[in-house]
C-alpha cells in the first residue's frame, strides 16, 4: 500500500471502488464498506494526507444536485460526500484533513444513463489528493 501512497500525486483524482450510494440518498451501499476501510487505514498511516471528498449524483440534468430524501435538502452530492467524512471522523481522522464537496451531476461516469447499473455508477464519491 505505502509503495502506491508515494506514486501519488497531489491532485491527483480516485476513485472509491463499489462505494456507491442508495438513490436519492446518503447512504452508501454495504458493498463498499470494505474500501472505505482501506481508505481509513491509508489515513491512519499516513498522517499527513489530506484529501477532498468530491460528490457525484446521477439522474437529474435539470437540477445542478439532487435532493436528500433523508434529510429534504437539495445537496445530495455534498451529503454523500460528507457521509464518508462523519465516518472517517468517528474513526479518529482528523476533520482538518478532510475536505468536503458537492459537485452535482457534472462528472458523470456513465452518460446517458440508460440502465440502474449506469445510474449506480455516478452514484459516488472521489477522492482528491490534496497534500501528502
Amino acid at each position: 500500500m505505502s509503495t502506491k501512497i508515494a506514486q501519488m500525486k497531489v491532485k491527483d483524482t480516485f476513485s472509491l471502488p463499489d462505494v456507491n450510494f442508495i438513490g436519492g440518498r446518503h447512504v452508501w451501499l454495504p458493498s463498499g464498506n470494505s474500501n472505505l476501510l482501506r481508505l481509513l487505514k491509508i489515513l491512519k498511516e499516513n498522517p499527513s494526507l489530506e484529501v477532498e471528498l468530491q460528490g457525484h449524483i446521477c439522474c437529474d440534468y435539470d437540477n445542478f444536485d439532487g435532493e436528500d430524501a433523508d434529510l429534504g435538502t437539495f445537496n445530495l452530492s455534498w451529503t454523500r460526500a460528507n457521509a464518508i467524512k462523519e465516518f472517517l471522523l468517528k474513526q479518529g481522522i482528523e476533520s482538518t484533513r478532510i475536505k468536503v464537496s458537492g459537485l452535482g451531476h457534472l462528472n458523470p461516469v456513465i452518460y446517458p444513463e440508460i440502465t440502474e447499473s449506469d445510474r449506480m455508477k455516478n452514484r459516488r464519491v472521489e477522492l482528491v489528493l490534496l497534500n501528502k
